[in-house]
């Protein structure tokens, strides 16, 4: 009964994603033209934070349980981590199958090399300044100042609408229902999906596996849990690639993951400390070369074609065979 239940919301939290990421995006793209916004900062900012909320919420909440039972929050870095290894494979991986994804020389100058940037600085301040690999208050703080720093460039370079790009447009107070509507149901269908499958999961793990909880929770927060609270951006940047909206649907990963290791890990982190652990350094190691990869392919030929799309998503499910293999104990 209780398997049948989480499907059954499983299921409900995909459609809640579907239509709440199609009502976000000609919201957002709709507002972008009324009001003379980029839509590269509607991805950038309004669209990646709105999918991003399911991260912020299981990663807060994680600290808040964390300073509750007086430990570290060492699952928070887990589902960052593996959330951000899935918007620059699985996520980018699909857009660019539907529709090769053109890359703005902007993007390339800027928002890229500080992506590098800050995904290193998550790494340097997680392992380097603490001898007990801990990510605390004014570590975490570091991050915030970054953000804002993120924030004043995302609003100082970017000033003009692309008018080549066709924007569906709908009556503004119209955009701001949906724009409220979708942002709901992304939030609450991340929730759902997660919440439903880490119960699947853990169950199959534990009876199946004979794992113990704390690795088969472990797995599934690397996994699972970061893949769905991922299906917003996943959802999101498809379907804003298929309507042709390149710039929303790069935009979204992109400030997605800036979102996630800035803003996200730098509240939780002012919460209370964030452990890493070594499966989580390992990640983090992962996560860097895949930020190089990704660059790499959109200086290439100024798009990601359909082709690096392939292999973006056979690099995220090379990682997922890896991380299973190595909690089975094989490695």
């Amino acid at each position: 009964m209780d398997i049948a239940f989480n499907v059954f919301i499983t299921i409900f939290g995909f459609i809640l994603l579907i239509k709440g990421a199609d009502y976000f995006i000609v919201s957002s793209a709709s507002l972008a033209k009324k009001f003379n916004i980029s839509p590269l900062i509607i991805g950038l900012t309004l669209v990646a934070f709105g999918t991003s909320l399911p991260e912020l919420a299981v990663t807060f909440a994680a600290s808040l349980s964390a300073r509750a039972a007086g430990t570290t929050a060492d699952i928070a870095l887990g589902n960052i981590v593996g959330s951000d290894i899935a918007n620059l494979t699985l996520i980018l991986g699909f857009s660019a199958i539907m529709m090769p994804i053109a890359v703005k020389k902007s993007m390339r100058k800027q928002e890229f090399p500080f992506l590098i940037i800050i995904t290193v600085l998550f790494a340097v301040v997680a392992y380097f300044f603490q001898s007990d690999k801990l990510i605390v208050w004014w570590e975490a703080l570091l991050l915030l100042v970054f953000f804002i720093f993120y924030m004043y460039l995302m609003f100082h370079s970017h000033h003009s609408v692309d008018l080549e790009e066709e924007i569906h447009f709908i009556d503004t107070k119209k955009a701001i229902f949906l724009l409220i509507l979708g942002l709901g149901g992304v939030s609450l269908g991340g929730y759902l999906v997660t919440s439903g499958a880490e119960y699947i999961a853990i169950e199959l793990l534990v009876k199946s596996f004979s794992m113990t909880a704390t690795r088969a929770t472990t797995l599934v927060g690397l996994s699972v849990v970061s893949l769905g609270t991922s299906l917003p951006e996943l959802v999101t940047s498809v379907m804003a690639a298929k309507k042709g909206e390149n710039e929303i649907a790069l935009g979204n990963v992109v400030g997605s993951n800036i979102f996630n290791t800035l803003l996200i890990i730098g509240l939780s982190g002012i919460v209370t400390p964030l452990g890493v652990n070594g499966d989580v350094l390992t990640d983090m190691l992962i996560l860097i070369g895949l930020t190089v990869i990704t660059v790499i392919f959109c200086f290439t030929g100024s798009k990601i074609s359909k082709f690096e799309g392939y292999i973006l998503i056979g690099l995220y499910f090379s990682y997922i065979a890896f991380i299973i293999i190595r909690s089975l104990g094989l490695l």
